[in-house]
Order: C-alpha cells, then structure tokens, then sequence
C-alpha cells in the first residue's frame, strides 16, 4: 500500500475550475453543496466524520480495524477521534467510542468484533464539522467538533442501558512495548485509560508504524460525560475487571454503564504533549454542553472558507465535486500545537510557541501527494495559515537537520521518493505564504541537495543525492526507482532554483537552475523517453516505452515499469512541467510529442498501461502539456 492524494479529483477539480465562470454564491450554498461521502468508495480512503479546517481531531466512524470507513461496509467498529484523508496505509483511528446497549461478556479487543453495530446510509448523515447516525440497534450518534476537541451526543431507544465502550485500544497501528532507544521513549507501552471520576476520564495511545516505516506518535486524551456513570468495567488485553479504575496494555478499554438515561453527551479533548493539555484544550475550546452551539460555530468555519471561492453555471452534480473538493484540500495539514503553543517536536522534545509569531504548530505532510496542487491552492487562499504551516517545516528541520519526508505527527516516515518537501515551501512560497523563515528553510533545501543529509531511523531527505550528483542522474544498478527519482529530485531543483532567486541568492539559483536539467541525461535521444541508465552510463535493456518493459517487481507494485515509482516512461516523461520546451524538443518536437499525447490521452485510469493515470500523482502535471 501507499498514500496516495488527499485529493483523489484533484484534477476533475482543476478542470472545473477553469470551466466554471466565478460569481457570487448564496452564503449557504457551498457548505450544503459538500457530500463528505465522496472518496469513501472505491479505494479514496477519505473519511465522513466531523472535522475543522486543518483541525487536530477527525471524529469519524471506522467500519474496520485499520480506522477506514469504507461505504460498502455494513458495520461500524467505532466513532474514533484522529483521522488521515486520503492515505494509502493504516494510520490513526485512536481512542474510539461506540455506543451500546450490551453487557460485557468479551473482551472488545480492537475492532470490537463481540459489539457490531450494524447500520444504514438511509440513517446517515455528514456535513463539514458534523456527523449523524441512527444504528440499526436504534442508538443515535451525533458528533461536532472544535479544533483540538468534539463533543457527541447519543440517544438511546426507550427502555434500552445506556453505554459506552471507550477503546483505548482502537489505533490502526499499536506499539505494544517500549520505544527502546526512541527520544520519545517517554510513550512507553500501546496504551492506557483511567477512570478518574464517575463523570470523566484520561488516557493515551502509543501508535505509528504508517506504511511500514519505524515511525512513532503518542495521543493523550481526556473525556468527560454530562451525566455519572453507574457502574463501569475495564479490560486490559484479555482480561476483564470491574473493580479496577486503570489499565495499561495493548488493548484496553472503559464499559460504562449509565443505566436507563436516554441520552448522553460526551466530550473530549486530545493532545500530542499531555493528557494536561488535553484536559486544557477541552476545558478552552468546548467548556460547557452547548452541542448546537458547538455545531453552528463549525458550520460557520467552513462556510468561511468554502465561501472564498465561487461558482456559477455547472449542473448539481458538478458543483458537489468542486465543493467537496475544495473541503477535502483544506483537511490537512493537522494542528499539532495545543492551546497553550505547546507542541512535541521531532527531537522528543516539548517545544513553546508563546512568544513567537507563529500562531500553530502543523504536522502530517503528505508531502508527495500536495506539492503538485493542493499547497498552491493553501496559501492562495490562506496565505497566514499556510505560512505557519511552512514554518512548521522549517521548525522540524531545525530539530532533526533535516525536511522530514512524510511526516507523521512528530515523527518521518520517507514514504515515496523525491524531495517533496522542497517544492511544497518553494511553491507556497511562490503563491502567497511569505510569513515564515525563508532564510533556514533556504538552508535545509540546499544542504538536501548538496551534500548526504542522514536523518532519524537510518533515512534521509534525498537517499540518493551522492550518486545524483557523482552522475548527473541516479543509476538503475543504484536505486531500483532510478528515473522517476532522477526526475523528483530535478523538480525540487528547479523548486529550489526559483526559490533562491526569490529570496535573494543569485549563487544558489544558477547551480540549482543548472542541477535542475539533471533529468535530460535520462533522455534517450534515439527513442525520445526517458530511460533507466547504468552507472556505466549505459541504458536499461529490454527498454519498451509502448509495452511498459521490463516489468518492475518492487512487493506490492508489480505493474510498473522497472526505473519508475507506480509508474512507467509514458507517466513520468512528461513530468518535466518547469521546461516543456526543452522536453519537446529533446523528443523530437511537437509533431513527435502531439501524436504521443493524443494516445496517451485515449484512457483516464491505467495502471501498467502507456497511458493517462487520473488516478495517480505523477500524471496531474500532463494536461498543461
């Protein structure tokens, strides 16, 4: 599996977008006009549940044990708290709840399979910041969110208990002993919950793991409930108890029993710093049971920003997917700091913001999946925002010597090749995001792609950048993706060239500008593609562009073309959007290069085809040609 765009349409988006002519809209019309439901079938990965722009909680169901919701599911697990848009792999999905009328008779494990709560879309509802259900056993759920906090409420039938199952336990990926040697040791073991009154609650989670890399993270949370508890229950692992009032393991959980009440609200707060900050962050963002009013306010923040853009003409369903394609592009980056400015960094350390002019500390930077679209729509449109999202960058390369690539929460994962994060500044920079330290982030870019830059768990920025410089590209017998990576790294070249000149470093700009035409040392002149080449500075043999051969064999993906990531030389060729005249005419001129595109461009979702890819990263940039 990979992360793949949090934005699966982000083309469709784009087309609309030039299609569509700009006017005034009803100041409702696109909050309704979203359907947080796009993106749950069909291999999207999004999620339904409630959340704020760029908010640290996604409250959301998860129909599975992976924290996915995905629409043909026909059960709920439970409604957990932290949520990805968009990804490829298992990631978050921590401290669920799930309401219910059940004794405790099992233990509820992670995925709850002794507590199904069957449901239907006819008893489904979702709008930005708000989610609704009414499960098959006649509980309804509805959730609403601030930032760093969401409160639900739950409806019992008549004559049905009262309870709650809060599974401490519930995060896609559990770490279930100590991070031995990790400066964030600190997160200990999976995970814990305390009961520390009949009407609240503490716990955390230590989690990560995202696609496979030795990343980490640890959640707090604190809850509380309007109405005492009656009797309660934990289970730790495979043991249930009724007189403890804390567990600690890799599966643990709360039952509470609030006897015949017909509704309950809870509330909760989460942190990434301490269950103190959860606490605080709760007791700030939501301090009373106002649900509705807590529910208007959410409304109102997205009506803001989907309000920033406007459109006419377009039939309802055209409107749907714009709308909720502007809504899935402001899900993330996530809030990371608390309140208070506190923040974990990359160092394992607790970091202060008070004092500074950044507002917000920002993490989860699916880094290869934005930097062709989504950030340039970000800081066009919330330039402030995006510049302290930058500056979180920065802030993490200062703590660990590097951009992290793929980070999740405070940790990196270098989940797909290049060197995104060196467009994503450059390019924020260039639409708008000014309000960060261009000097450091200057410095980071070009020590990235000047020189070996290892960074935590054995990886690195750019893993390649020794043979990139020694050969002026990256050799098949070096790196098993050599050609789209060779191409990556030319992108963030031309990103880092641009980004110099703008800031005043004429020296950087030319040899970033000169590095940046790396990419036509791969250009085979006797065909016109881009080919794999061997350190000895031969070609890939067997080399089909037309057959997409050799085929690669890289575990999962065995569809593409040996040289390129989830791709082929028909992909990738064309990814060259910063010099298209130098690429037409490496490949022979526009009489040679139109043919290809209209073949290319007969098929809108291949996969180890010659052809269109809608569906995935490197072909977005196509259509400009």
């Amino acid at each position: 599996m990979r992360p793949v765009c949090a934005l699966r349409s982000a083309l469709i988006f784009l087309s609309l977008l030039a299609s569509i002519a700009a006017s005034a809209q009803s100041a409702t019309m696109a909050y309704d006009t979203v359907d947080p439901f796009i993106g749950t079938a069909g291999g999207g990965n999004t999620f339904p549940g409630a959340t704020l722009p760029f908010g640290m909680m996604q409250w959301s169901p998860d129909t599975n044990h992976d924290a996915w919701y995905f629409y043909s599911d026909k059960q709920i697990k439970g409604f957990s708290l932290t949520h990805i848009s968009g990804a490829g792999c298992p990631l978050y999905g921590d401290f669920a709840v799930l309401p219910t009328s059940s004794a405790l008779t099992a233990v509820p494990g992670q995925d709850m399979v002794a507590y199904p709560a069957a449901f239907d879309h006819s008893n489904e509802e979702a709008h930005p910041g708000f989610y609704a259900v009414t499960l098959a056993n006649g509980i309804r759920v509805e959730i609403t969110v601030a930032e760093r906090a969401g409160i639900a409420r739950f409806i019992f039938p008549a004559g049905a208990p009262a309870r709650l199952l809060i599974n401490a336990g519930s995060s896609a990926n559990l770490y279930a002993a100590p991070w031995e040697g990790d400066p964030k040791s600190r997160a200990a073991y999976g995970n814990q919950i305390e009961l520390t009154s009949d009407t609240s609650f503490a716990g955390a989670s230590a989690a990560g793991g995202f696609c496979g890399p030795d990343s980490h993270y640890k959640i707090y949370v604190a809850g509380r409930f309007n109405k005492p508890y009656k009797s309660s229950a934990l289970w730790q692992d495979n043991t249930i108890s009724s007189d403890k009032k804390s567990a600690q393991g890799k599966h643990t959980g709360a039952w509470l029993d609030f006897g015949n009440e017909r509704e309950i609200e809870y509330k909760v707060g989460i942190s990434y710093v301490s269950e103190e900050g959860a606490r605080n962050n709760l007791e700030k963002e939501i301090p009373g049971w106002e649900f509705e009013t807590v529910h208007a306010r959410a409304r109102s923040i997205w009506s803001a920003v989907l309000d920033r853009i406007s459109v006419e003409g377009g039939n309802a369903n055209q409107r749907e997917i714009f709308y909720t394609g502007v809504y899935h592009s402001f899900l993330s980056p996530n809030l990371f700091s608390d309140e208070d400015g506190n923040y974990p960094g990359f160092d394992g350390k607790v970091h202060a913001l008070a004092g500074l002019k950044q507002k917000a500390q920002y993490a989860n930077f699916s880094d290869w999946d934005i930097y062709r679209n989504t950030v340039q729509l970000q800081a066009l449109f919330d330039p402030e925002r995006a510049g302290d999202i930058m500056q979180s960058l920065v802030n993490d390369a200062v703590q660990i010597g590097i951009f992290p690539r793929w980070p999740v929460a405070n940790d990196v994962t270098y989940v797909m090749g290049g060197d995104s994060p060196a467009i994503v500044l450059a390019s924020s920079y260039a639409f708008g995001a000014r309000n960060f330290d261009t000097e450091a982030a200057l410095k980071y870019m070009v020590k990235a792609g000047t020189v070996p830059s290892p960074g935590p768990h054995n990886g690195a920025e750019r893993v390649a950048i020794a043979e990139y410089l020694k050969y002026g590209f990256i050799p098949q017998d070096k790196d098993n993706i050599s050609a789209s990576e060779t191409l990556e790294y030319a992108n963030a070249d031309f990103a880092v060239a641009q980004f110099a000149k703008n800031t005043g470093h004429p020296a950087e700009y030319q040899r970033f500008l000169k590095q940046s035409e790396n990419w036509k040392n791969l250009l085979d002149p006797t065909i016109g593609w881009i080919r794999p080449r061997m350190s000895d500075g031969s070609w890939l043999t067997g080399f089909d562009a037309d057959r997409v051969l050799p085929k690669a064999n890289l575990g999962w993906d065995t569809a593409s073309q040996v040289g390129f990531q989830e791709g082929n030389s028909y992909q990738y060729s064309y990814m060259v959007p910063f010099d298209y005249p130098a690429l037409f005419a490496a490949v022979g001129g526009e009489d040679k290069v139109i043919p290809r595109l209209d073949k290319f461009f007969t098929k809108l979702r291949c996969w180890g085809e010659p052809c269109y890819n809608i569906e995935n990263e490197p072909d977005f940039v196509v259509p400009y040609a």
